[in-house]
């Protein structure tokens, strides 16, 4: 557990020791300065195979892990109680913390310790994929070894800074982007600084790298520091990635806005649009319920759907308000100098909202997708060539582990393909979390690398592909990756999977609200002969 300023990163697994009866929910309970008592509901939907293989267990309890990152009410977390048929069971408690001192230390070790464990659990369970990056986001979490120089110390000759970038270190699209533009930037001798933050440690982080090398040592900052060291850095451009998962995400948007309108001839200032972070906190425009909300013109609807959320990391942000989420984000769209959309769908939602930004302060640069090799080329022939009849298999591509990238849609298909007694199967080449029980219907690869998907596809002997986004993606890797198998695809037809599906020829669009019958029936004429 983890614990800063009302912000909580809390992490594990509990299993009963009666396998068959399994804990229903978990509450956090805690207690605010006055001494009120509160309580909080901890999601408990994580798969944990590391923990059934190291405990040799059924299946059953796969999903025994629990995480949770966000805001909880003022004050300091007492106990986890289980909630279950036996009724409410505590199944930790923790002591009033201190600050500094020994407990710092102690604490350090009991890291150090939960890594060491961590990654035996990752090499016992055939996980080495996982391990490399686990690793690193660890020790970037990790205390320094050595105080780091305080912002306020002078320079003999402070270093020019070329560019700021400002990004989350959660995987994904865009790290992997930001990982391309620190690239290229320091290729071009250009002085890269990176601000992330740690969902791990609960901390700001720094890295910094000199033109022609790559980032250096991780150094941290407290939120108090980072503003004041953003004015001593004096950066000549400023590029927002993302920043979603930061606490302070509302006042970092207000404070780079102030510092663009006192630089404003010293600075550029760029923002991507990776997702809709600035419309709402959940940056996806996923709904409490889990639905894509079709962004309502209701104030009223938004702020009543943002209490009772509990997508993605809403809770570290819903306190603001919308309002003024709105305002700040939006002050900040008005004071860039360019803003970066990978798709023209992302613009159209955008300017729903907020006040229409000159045209020529927009980019649109969709990203690339390397081609296939020869190699592959010569085996996706082949394989067409000796492919005599359809074989009932649809493809679901990628990590799917949340309502937005639509874990409950793959579900609903592989249920209702097995309800029907339909010839078909759900292939993912990648991974499905949780994953769906039936195993007569369903395979997958488990995660893969890029160069490997077209063997993958093969292999596994794809004939239509399903892309399983419900909310508005703005640009997909994934679509474009596999388009150049020449394949059928289907997707729900919004944000940018509707301006592929608009011009793919053999695009498969379907509804948002279409039921499972609808989207099989739109699948069958290329499953059968």
């Amino acid at each position: 557990m983890e614990l800063v300023d009302a912000v909580l990163l809390l992490q594990g697994w509990v299993v009963s020791e009666v396998t068959d009866v399994q804990p229903t929910e978990l509450t956090l309970l805690g207690r605010s300065a006055d001494g009120q008592y509160w309580r909080h509901t901890i999601p408990f939907n994580r798969e944990r195979p590391d923990v059934c293989a190291a405990l040799d267990i059924a299946d059953t309890s796969l999903q025994c892990g629990f995480f949770f990152y966000g805001r909880i009410p003022e004050g300091e977390p007492l106990a986890l109680l289980r909630h279950g048929k036996q009724g409410e069971v505590t199944l930790h408690t923790w002591a009033e913390q201190t600050t500094g001192g020994p407990g710092e230390y102690r604490q350090s070790l009991l890291s150090w310790s939960y890594l060491l464990r961590k990654a035996w659990g990752l090499l016992r369970s055939g996980q080495w994929r996982s391990l490399a990056e686990r690793a690193r986001r660890h020790l970037h979490a990790a205390p320094a070894s050595r105080k780091p120089r305080r912002m306020s110390e002078p320079q003999a000759t402070p270093p020019v800074v070329d560019y700021l970038i400002i990004d989350h270190d959660m995987g994904g699209g865009a790290n992997q982007y930001r990982v391309a533009k620190v690239g290229q930037l320091l290729h071009e001798g250009q002085c890269v600084v990176v601000l992330t933050f740690s969902v791990l440690g609960l901390r700001y982080v720094v890295r910094s790298a000199e033109p022609g090398g790559s980032l250096g040592p991780a150094r941290h900052l407290t939120w108090a520091e980072v503003l004041p060291w953003i004015d001593q850095l004096q950066p000549r451009h400023i590029f927002y990635n993302n920043a979603v998962s930061f606490p302070h995400a509302l006042a970092l948007a207000e404070g780079l806005a102030a510092y663009k309108a006192e630089h404003r001839q010293t600075c550029q200032l760029t923002l991507t649009v990776h997702d809709y972070f600035a419309l709402c906190p959940s940056q996806h425009l996923m709904s409490a319920e889990g639905r894509f909300c079709g962004l309502p013109s209701s104030m009223e609807v938004c702020n009543s759907c943002l209490k009772h959320s509990d997508q993605a990391m809403v809770s570290l942000y819903r306190h603001h308000g919308l309002t003024a989420w709105r305002q700040a984000w939006g002050t900040l769209l008005q004071a860039a100098d360019q803003v970066l959309a990978f798709d023209p769908s992302a613009r159209e939602l955008l300017k729903r909202t907020f006040r229409p930004i000159a045209d020529e302060h927009w980019c649109l640069r969709p990203h690339g997708v390397v081609p296939l090799t020869d190699e592959e080329q010569q085996r996706l022939a082949r394989w067409r060539q000796t492919k005599t009849r359809k074989s009932g298999r649809i493809g679901v591509v990628g990590q799917v582990g949340s309502d937005y990238k639509g874990v409950k849609k793959v579900h609903e298909l592989v249920n209702y393909i097995a309800q029907n007694k339909l010839p078909y199967e759900i292939v993912a080449i990648g991974q499905v979390s949780p994953k769906p029980a039936n195993s007569l219907h369903y395979q997958e690869t488990g995660p893969y690398k890029a160069h490997d998907l077209a063997k993958l596809v093969v292999e596994n002997d794809i004939d239509v592909f399903f892309f399983s986004s419900e909310g508005p993606e703005t640009y997909s890797y994934v679509l474009h990756e596999l388009e150049r198998f020449a394949l059928p695809i289907s997707a729900f037809n919004l944000g940018a999977q509707a301006t592929f599906l608009s011009r793919y020829s053999q695009a498969i669009p379907l509804d948002i609200d279409a039921t499972m019958l609808e989207i099989v029936s739109k699948l069958k004429p290329y499953l059968q002969d």
